[in-house]
């Protein structure tokens, strides 16, 4: 069984907390008994700090319709803010975390909700069946909070054909690579000499101790200069065609234990989250309608519903569903099929989230603010998970699995 009680799930930024239902002062009020030391009418609130922790199995679908699968990975976010850098929703069905919101962002808001600020560090314990072993996660600037896995830290090595189009392989005499810290994995690459070379890429496989093999179909053969650093990266996302049998690299029967240690900026105390006897939401297939609504977002502000049926989605099996959605309106032309630049002019997210059930559906008034985002390419997660217990009220940890789709 699954935790039936949920405050929020969410992918990147935020949860319905500081900020969505913050009031100023009625200026219109009897004052008539207000002490005399009393805030001024014009003096801003102090800031309040809210975040998200996410753990999430994310299946990527190819773009179009067919319901084909580009890979699956596990994806790690975390966003810990401020309401003074990132607002709250423009519209809201209710000030808890159930029900729809809708957020507008401006660019520098955007980045802020992505990115987060330093506040500490975090940490995943998981047991269960193939548990994996997730190194701590910490934060570096103009990038957000990442989980390097320091053992695979390298310098120099070489690049070089795999045989396989699109996929290069990197070898490094002077590094040892497990499975435990490369499968599942991307790494990251800088101070090539080739620009295509650098980069973070999903590694696809790991042909000897000593050598990753990573897609990227830009790749250039080179030798890459001593000063040329390497590391690899855990919970960046989905790896293409992954090997591993479903329901992938997290398991329906694991248990998560997320231990956050205060640092950074200090707003947020120590503590730690947990599924406790409960385990993280199941994994579950769509029908292929469903599939095919997650790459065909409507923009001409109809409602929908997108629906995971009994059979797949059943009670008990998650604590409840999310429908994430964001846009850009940035020029996606020659980027991937499933990149998400910072918004230049406008970004909105959209998020509904309901208790138990298997249905979400998005109402017209919500649906109506993608029409005017400029969108030229909008993000769909679809997401079962279970929230995990004894964090702070400001701070919402969730895993499980999602399903994610791309409008272009």
């Amino acid at each position: 069984m699954k935790r039936l009680a949920l405050i929020a799930l969410v992918t990147g930024s935020l949860v319905a907390c500081g900020g969505d239902d913050e009031g100023g002062t009625d200026v219109d009020a009897p004052n008539v008994d207000a002490a005399t030391d009393a805030q001024d009418i014009d003096t801003p609130p102090a800031p309040s700090y809210f975040g998200s922790i996410s753990l999430l199995e994310a299946a990527v679908l190819n773009p179009g319709t067919g319901g084909t699968f580009f890979g699956q990975g596990p994806q790690v976010s975390i966003s810990l803010t401020s309401s003074a850098d990132v607002p709250g929703p423009v519209m809201q069905e209710m000030p808890t975390a159930i029900g729809c919101k809708v957020w507008e962002y401006t660019p520098a808001q955007a980045l802020a909700a992505a990115t987060g600020a330093d506040e500490g560090t975090v940490a995943f314990a998981l047991t269960g069946t193939a548990a994996p072993t997730i190194p701590t996660c910490a934060f570096s600037a103009g990038v957000g909070y990442t989980c390097p896995e320091t053992a695979t830290a390298g310098s120099g090595g070489v690049i070089s054909p795999s045989g396989t189009a699109g996929v290069a392989v990197l070898t490094d005499a002077d590094n040892t690579f497990v499975d435990s810290n490369s499968l599942g994995r991307y790494v990251r690459i800088s101070g090539a000499t080739n620009a295509a070379n650098n980069g973070v890429f999903p590694i696809t496989a790991r042909p000897s101790p000593t050598s990753l093999a990573f897609a990227n179909p830009a790749f250039v053969a080179e030798t890459l200069p001593a000063a040329a650093t390497h590391i690899n990266i855990y919970g960046v996302g989905p790896i293409p065609n992954a090997a591993s049998p479903d329901p992938g690299f997290l398991r329906d029967d694991n248990q998560v234990t997320v231990t956050f240690t205060a640092g950074g900026g200090n707003h947020f105390e120590t503590f730690t989250s947990t599924t406790g006897s409960q385990t993280l939401g199941d994994d579950f297939d769509l029908d292929m309608a469903e599939l095919n609504k997650l790459n065909g977002i409507p923009k001409d502000g109809t409602a929908f519903t997108i629906t995971c049926d009994a059979a797949e989605c059943p009670l008990g099996s998650a604590a409840g569903t999310v429908l994430n959605i964001v846009t850009t309106d940035a020029p996606t032309t020659g980027l991937s099929p499933f990149a998400m630049p910072p918004p230049m002019t406008k970004q909105v997210k959209i998020r509904c989230a309901v208790l138990g059930s298997g249905a979400l559906t998005v109402p017209a008034a919500y649906s109506a603010f993608l029409q005017n985002a400029g969108a030229t390419r909008i993000q769909a997660s679809f997401i079962r998970g279970a929230l995990l217990g004894g964090g702070p009220d400001n701070v919402s940890v969730v895993a499980g699995h999602a399903i994610v789709g791309f409008t272009n």
